[in-house]
């Protein structure tokens, strides 16, 4: 009777193996990460690829438990893995494994750590494939590791920085001329850890997105391809702010569409209105927030001045509209604006 079940179950086995590698790797994006990797290495298939691979520590008591956890995220990133996330919460984890970065399959890499030492980056870092990096939470020591990551990303893309930590250093550099989208979170970095010089060089930039603190200063350059940009200050360094924030502005001022959200508003972030180079030429769409200012209207229109084109204007002036009948009116709502949104306004006044 054995015999006769034989043939049946290699018959099985044949038309799994025989599938397609998009139906086998959605078979295999169902099973838990261990047999997912297991199934993969045992296939009879010459190479099986693991699309997708998502790894947590939740059950990771001590530093000895991460040797198996490794040697699972090794042997998918052997057989050709695409897109890793590693979401890590202990503290004390073990040196991420080489593989990682030096994987020529990967397209994305997405790391949510809470490792309060030194993220290490091998000095032979090499990810040739890979597009999209997101890092989350990580600690830094000098410049030279996150310089050496996002180098060594030959093709990359889409970059987002969340809640890092820098330390050390005078000026972080992001340069990649064909980065399309990047995004900037330091919401919750306290000012003392962002006493460094912001540079970025990517000439092929459509989208950016900045939040949280105005920090020691900004050289944006070559971002002539700027579509859409989203600005969300949440505070200032007190030394740098005004100087900053003209750096900031001056950066992205071929953008296409700017969303501008100013929780604790400062006016230096407008002071400089007169200054040429702030010219928003290309500027079509612009839709502002702020919050707990007053009279942030006037600076706010001061500012439509150096905006000639505008089309669409978005504005909430809850408790900023004070002295607004008082100014000249900028050109743009003259002659070239189509649609305007108006919020916050008491309509008894």
């Amino acid at each position: 009777m054995g015999r006769r079940q034989q043939p049946e179950t290699v018959g099985v086995l044949d038309r799994i193996n025989n599938l397609p590698d998009s139906i086998l790797s959605h078979i295999l994006s169902f099973l838990p990460n261990k047999e997912a990797v297991r199934t993969s290495v045992l296939s009879t298939r010459e190479r099986v690829h693991l699309e997708s691979f998502w790894v947590n520590d939740y059950f990771v008591d001590d530093e000895d438990d991460y040797l198996p956890l490794y040697g699972w995220i090794s042997t998918a990133l052997s057989r050709g893995l695409k897109n890793i996330g590693i979401n890590f919460i202990n503290e004390k984890v073990p040196v991420l494994p080489t593989l990682l970065f030096t994987s020529h399959s990967l397209v994305t890499l997405t790391l949510f750590l809470h490792i309060k030492d030194d993220m290490k980056v091998p000095t032979n870092a090499c990810l040739p494939n890979l597009k999209n990096l997101c890092l989350t939470n990580l600690a830094f020591e000098d410049g030279y590791s996150i310089l050496k990551l996002i180098s060594s990303c030959l093709v990359l893309e889409d970059l987002t920085i969340y809640d890092c930590c820098f330390h050390s250093i005078s000026e972080l550099n992001i340069h990649n001329h064909l980065l399309r989208r990047l995004i900037l979170c330091f919401e919750h970095v306290c000012v003392r850890d962002y006493d460094y010089v912001m540079a970025i060089d990517a000439p092929s930039l459509v989208y950016f997105e900045y939040t949280g603190i105005v920090g020691k200063g900004y050289t944006l350059s070559n971002m002539k391809s700027l579509v859409k940009a989203e600005i969300s200050i949440s505070h200032f360094h007190e030394v740098h702010s005004e100087r900053s924030a003209t750096q900031l502005l001056q950066g992205i001022c071929n953008v296409q569409s700017l969303h501008l959200a100013i929780e604790a508003f400062n006016e230096t972030f407008f002071r400089t209105r007169l200054d040429p180079k702030l010219v928003f030429h290309n500027l079509v769409e612009l839709e502002f927030h702020s919050y707990y200012c007053y009279r942030k209207g006037v600076r706010l229109v001061e500012f439509l001045h150096n905006v000639p084109n505008l089309k669409t204007l978005i504005l909430d002036l809850a408790d900023g509209e004070e002295g607004l009948r008082s100014l000249p009116i900028p050109s743009c709502l003259l002659f070239h604006v189509k649609e305007i949104k108006i919020s916050g306004v008491d309509g008894s006044k």
